[in-house]
């Protein structure tokens, strides 16, 4: 029995071919001395062009290039946090966040939402968690692990209550911008309410395009922030390589091409996994809107022992237990900040996919309930 993984992060999919044929021909053209650290400027126009087309005065100057978008909320972190500093995060929420912190001088502070009211982060949540210590309100839209999107009326509702906070930045994470089924997404810059000093975006082309390996992101913001951290990664990281950066501007311009064949078979997918699902007895889920996960609630199925005598306390003993008996990884929500749940990606081949339910299936009807409690 070959492992089946639903944990991974990267979607299975091949990268675009027009970005394939632009790396190939700027290493051919010699493209492979070092390139500018805020980005060439091919690229820098492409991306602000990207939101120019959606009506927002963007210019090039406020578009820094990284390698990878967790380098990008470094950079910010980096340049922004002092010591005393909050990070307020709605939770559940990537772990990479609580990583990237433990190189910063700030603190995160989480936000809790819940599965059964939709992961509705609401005004009033929002202003209690706010005060004169905090910096960064960081956003995820859409969500990872939830596909939680927040609409442009919610956006809106949040940016009343952070315009209270003269000192506090928003970030937005909208590294799956594109990846979207039953509800548009809405970028924050478009929302009212959100001002050029204090809001900044986040992206790249590792969930969108399946560019993973490619280590492609950028840092879109307040001109004088970016250069803060143009400066920042002059001095560490340096530029992102130029056949890279050329590959990358290749996708941009040409991204419907790049997202037509990806985008069916997620949707296929996610009806897939959601059927699957809801076969399950006692599992329950928030349908996502976008991304490529489900982030299922497994707590009824915890405090059950397994057919080897162990008893699964937390979606981490239950991540250990499908591993082990059934080939089968899955993140545990721990990582996430909401135990008892796990995040399963769809982005993963049809029948693989239909192979994994059918295990996880398996295993959880092969669960015992526990008896000596």
């Amino acid at each position: 029995m070959d492992l089946i993984s639903l944990a991974s992060g990267a979607s299975y999919f091949a990268s675009p071919a027009m970005a394939t044929a632009a790396a190939i021909a700027a290493l051919q053209a010699g493209h492979t001395s070092y390139g500018p650290t805020e980005g060439t400027p091919g690229l820098r126009q492409a991306v602000s062009q990207k939101y120019k087309s959606m009506g927002q005065d963007v210019e090039p100057e406020q578009v820094m290039i990284t390698p990878g978008s967790k380098q990008a909320l470094f950079n910010l972190f980096t340049v922004l946090l002092r010591q005393g500093d909050e990070v307020v995060v709605p939770t559940p929420a990537w772990f990479g966040f609580h990583e990237l912190m433990k190189y910063s001088c700030g603190t995160l502070v989480p936000l809790p939402t819940k599965q059964e009211e939709g992961y509705t982060l609401t005004p009033d949540m929002l202003r209690q968690a706010l005060n004169e210590n905090s910096r960064i309100l960081l956003l995820t839209n859409p969500g990872n692990p939830t596909g939680r999107i927040y609409t442009k009326e919610e956006l809106e509702a949040l940016l009343q209550v952070t315009k209270q906070f003269p000192n506090l930045y928003i970030i937005s994470d909208e590294i799956y911008d594109h990846i979207t089924y039953s509800q548009p997404y809405t970028s924050l810059l478009s929302c009212m309410g959100a001002k050029k000093e204090n809001t900044i975006l986040v992206n790249g082309f590792s969930k969108n395009f399946a560019m993973s390996g490619w280590r492609i992101g950028y840092i879109l913001g307040p001109q004088e922030l970016v250069n803060k951290c143009i400066d920042f990664q002059a001095s560490t990281f340096s530029g992102v390589s130029v056949f890279l950066q050329e590959a990358a501007q290749a996708t941009l311009e040409q991204s419907d091409n790049a997202l037509k064949q990806m985008l069916p078979v997620l949707s296929e997918n996610r009806h897939l996994m959601a059927d699957a699902l809801d076969s399950m007895a006692g599992v329950s889920y928030h349908l996502p809107d976008g991304a490529y996960y489900f982030f299922p609630d497994f707590s009824a199925c915890l405090q059950k022992k397994t057919p080897q005598g162990k008893l699964l306390q937390s979606s981490m003993d239950l991540a250990n237990y499908l591993q082990e008996n059934y080939k089968l990884s899955i993140a545990p929500g721990e990582n996430f900040g909401a135990p008892g749940h796990a995040r399963l990606s769809f982005a993963v081949e049809k029948n693989k996919l239909q192979e994994a339910m059918e295990r996880l299936n398996d295993a959880l009807v092969s669960l015992s309930l526990n008896r000596s409690v």
